[in-house]
């Protein structure tokens, strides 16, 4: 089962956690990671902005505060969580926040990316680097057992603009 979580595009900020995507213990599910997408917003005048880090890191702890994700949510502003395929709707023990304030501990650092959110750089729109597979293409997804999670988090570079993610994973039965 192939599963989309929409990310909307969010003011970019320093330190700032994105969102997160946990795999709650009972889940009876292994979560296997396919891409990771930024997509840097072009809708907005930023002009004369540094770059911003994104690091792709694993959680040792779900999110808390910021806002969850709905599942098969119609709004584009909020994150959604949606079969690829019109399946089933997910399991409710994995989980996605928009935005998380606490939890979403960090655990190890998995992959970075630079972006630049400029609208006046040609590659600024198209800049979009898969913090899963850049690189490695044959390389599978990043698995995440039950009580694990991943998220992503700006460094603690200061800039302007707005991005968003495209998320694809799969869910694995274990029990």
């Amino acid at each position: 089962m192939i599963y989309r979580l929409f990310v909307p595009k969010q003011p970019v900020g320093a330190n700032l956690v994105y969102f997160d995507l946990f795999n709650a213990t009972g889940s009876g599910r292994l979560l296997e990671v396919l891409s990771v997408l930024p997509l840097v917003s072009s809708a907005v005048a930023v002009v004369g902005t540094l770059g911003v880090d994104l690091l792709l890191t694993r959680t040792t702890a779900v999110g808390t505060g910021g806002t969850a994700a709905t599942s098969d949510g119609t709004s584009t502003t909020a994150a959604t969580i949606s079969g690829h395929s019109g399946q089933q709707v997910i399991n409710t023990l994995i989980t996605a926040r928009l935005g998380p304030t606490g939890g979403a501990t960090a655990g190890a650092v998995l992959s970075w990316r630079s972006l630049f959110t400029e609208e006046l750089t040609a590659t600024a729109p198209t800049s979009a680097h898969d913090l899963v597979r850049y690189g490695a293409p044959d390389v599978g997804g990043i698995m995440v057992p039950q009580n694990g999670g991943l998220r992503v988090v700006q460094g603690a570079d200061a800039s302007v603009g707005n991005i968003g993610f495209d998320v694809t994973f799969r869910l694995i039965w274990t029990t």
